[in-house]
């Protein structure tokens, strides 16, 4: 009369209610972790397969991944490996700008525009990166059959990552399209804004400052002239004049580095008849602007000879005033057509690679593989020794065009563990490019009293930002060496 049940059928009911409880839950898996199992609940959750391929399937990362993260793969792997390259803003923007158009474009205009999106990027890339004019590119892609680039790991796996690249975006675009198409366009170009910005500031230099498009209105400045090499050589004297274009010699920023490229020329044998000075100057563009640039006075291309017009060269000027004019290099001789515009701004004879029969077998440099640099200096010598008259000599070099072939110089650096530079690469250039400068020294003492002008074409066109980085932009050294008058005297 109290209400009281007996233990009995309290129990049954509490069962009885336990059991339509459990009837009223909903089903395990739509759960959070642990209450259908009766474990605490933890911080995190583990996301199974089917949530995973959901998640990564998401229509905004999926646009993101198409519009940003995959066309600039290449350019974040070469960052995170320490290799320079130039600001891709406008590409980086093309990109995410593809992406939205591929979501309703038909294919065939998803697949031309992002191959012109491609092409423009490795286009201003390398024009930015090796100096370049967009036309030089051209050029240089003809003549592309002499180039040995699969013999650089570096271009081995470029080509690999830009054709991965290539065509994993490629299949996303076209693949993949009816579900990014669903993705937040303004989440994918505020990453592509971000990323932009980031590559705007981390890759931005003035080592890309310097190309053949960036000299337009400046003055022109050379080596030739502010040394007074080219006044000597178009006068009418009795003296051989030679000039020698380094390839790739840049101002290392650190006067000690630089100092060691110098010392062959402290030699007290060679300061008994010659007078060493030395200088920089203003580079623009790559080693047929630096050419022109030092030949010919002007910041006119090489295709301007070609095309008739008519310039105020040294090796013509030297002609017209009695020497004899020969150029050399020990490249082929129909890389960027020197064989045609050589005779046009006035040497009388041209010995390209093609031509030097006489010296060693051996080859150095990595894809402009070719005689070595210090294998030509005894056609030189013996060029002046056996000349009759005064005689304007050009020489070109090669070895140390980039990339170049590692450990071909003397191993006086230590460069295995970078050297006095602490960079591999560079202080392997050294290595060559003090190798020639003790082989000029020594050519000096086989050849009549003869003005020298050595100079660089461009800085180094290094993938490698921290090797770029010990060279100063945009500069170029020059060493004069001019015979003393009594050593000049007595040979004559």
């Amino acid at each position: 009369m109290f209400g009281w049940e007996s233990p009995a059928s309290g129990l049954g009911s509490s069962m009885a209610a336990d059991r339509a409880s459990r009837q009223r839950l909903p089903e395990r898996s739509s759960l959070p972790p642990g209450v259908a199992t009766g474990r605490p609940s933890v911080p995190f959750t583990v996301l199974s397969p089917a949530a995973a391929r959901r998640t990564l399937a998401s229509p905004t990362l999926l646009l993101c991944v198409a519009g940003v993260v995959l066309p600039n793969l290449l350019s974040l792997g070469a960052l995170a490996a320490g290799i320079g390259m130039p600001p891709r803003t406008t590409a980086i923007a093309a990109y995410a700008a593809l992406a939205l158009v591929a979501r309703s474009a038909p294919r065939s205009i998803t697949i031309a525009f992002l191959l012109a999106v491609a092409g423009y990027d490795a286009t201003a890339t390398i024009a930015l990166l090796f100096n370049l004019a967009p036309s030089e590119i051209a050029t240089a892609l003809q003549l592309s059959a002499e180039l040995k680039l699969f013999e650089s790991p570096l271009y081995i796996a470029i080509a690999i990552g830009a054709a991965g690249v290539l065509g994993a975006n490629l299949a996303m675009l076209t693949l993949a399209r009816r579900t990014f198409a669903r993705g937040n366009a303004l989440v994918m170009a505020a990453l592509a804004l971000a990323f932009g910005a980031a590559d705007f500031l981390t890759n931005t230099s003035a080592h890309y400052r310097f190309g053949t498009l960036y000299a337009r209105g400046k003055p022109i400045e050379s080596a030739s002239l502010s040394s007074g090499f080219r006044s000597v050589a178009a006068d009418a004297g009795q003296g051989h004049v030679l000039m020698v274009m380094v390839e790739a010699l840049g101002l290392l920023a650190d006067p000690a580095q630089h100092a060691i490229l110098l010392e062959p020329f402290r030699n007290s044998e060679l300061l008994r008849r010659y007078t060493v000075t030395t200088g920089d100057t203003t580079y623009y563009g790559s080693t047929t602007a630096a050419e022109m640039r030092e030949l010919c006075d002007t910041r006119e291309p090489y295709q301007a000879i070609l095309e008739g017009k008519s310039l105020a060269c040294l090796p013509e000027l030297a002609a017209t005033r009695g020497h004899r004019t020969v150029a050399f290099h020990n490249f082929t001789k129909t890389f960027f057509e020197r064989l045609d515009w050589y005779p046009r701004i006035g040497f009388q004879k041209s010995v390209f690679g093609e031509d030097m029969t006489e010296v060693p077998r051996r080859r150095c440099g990595g894809p402009f593989k070719g005689i070595c640099d210090v294998d030509v200096v005894p056609l030189i010598a013996r060029e002046l020794q056996s000349a009759t008259k005064p005689t304007f000599a050009y020489w070109l070099t090669l070895s140390t065009h980039v990339p170049i072939a590692p450990r071909q110089g003397t191993p006086r650096l230590g460069c295995e563990g970078g050297g006095p530079v602490g960079q591999v690469e560079v202080c392997y250039m050294m290595e060559l490019w003090v190798d020639l400068f003790k082989a000029l020294v020594d050519l000096t003492a086989d050849i009549p009293p003869t003005d020298i002008l050595i100079v660089g074409d461009h800085a180094p066109p290094l993938w490698s930002k921290t090797g770029r980085g010990l060279f100063e932009p945009g500069k170029v050294p020059w060493i004069r060496l001019k015979p003393v008058p009594q050593a000049q005297a007595k040979a004559g």
